[in-house]
């Protein structure tokens, strides 16, 4: 009877651990299908905005999404934020899939074809600090391009200013 009651406990622990599990909140395929590839990159970016370490690097951070795939391309300062931006990727909802094959986590050394500092190569184009395949998307100059600030006014109130990046 004792070895009974114990089974049936560890079945009800089982099956509370396996319930608890399942009812981790996940996107659902049909919310997926409305998150598009923009809205992707955007919150992959701005998870990168957020992280005061990170945000000074997002010149050299292409994130490119085609059908939920992303694909980070440049480099991050070190291994850690390398770890945590391809995390970010991972972590971000509805993304099926991460390449990182064109993501260093190191900065490349000056000269290298990767960096943009002294043009790009023949069938690569600037993106930022970096060079990448002239048919892939630069999504750099749109998280740079506009920087949004407020500034005192002569009457002490403070206006909203957009100011446009010289970035591209």
């Amino acid at each position: 009877m004792f070895k009974k009651a114990l089974q049936n406990l560890i079945f009800a622990v089982c099956l509370t651990f396996i319930a608890s599990i399942a009812a981790i909140e996940r996107p659902v395929p049909a919310q997926c299908e409305k998150v598009t590839d923009a809205q992707i990159v955007a919150d992959i970016y701005g998870q990168i905005s957020a992280d005061k370490g990170l945000v000074t690097q997002i010149s050299h951070i292409n994130v490119v999404s085609l059908y939920a795939a992303v694909k980070f391309q440049g480099w991050a300062d070190t291994r850690k934020d390398y770890d945590k931006i391809v995390g970010f990727g991972l972590n971000t909802n509805c993304v099926r899939m991460v390449n990182a094959n064109g993501f260093l986590d190191a900065r490349p050394p000056d000269g290298s074809p990767m960096r943009s500092a002294g043009g790009c190569g023949s069938g690569m184009k600037q993106c930022g600090d970096i060079c990448i395949p002239s048919g892939d998307a630069c999504s750099i100059s749109m998280n740079m391009g506009l920087r949004i600030l407020f500034s005192p006014r002569v009457d002490g109130e403070l206006a909203l200013v957009f100011v446009e990046s010289s970035c591209q």
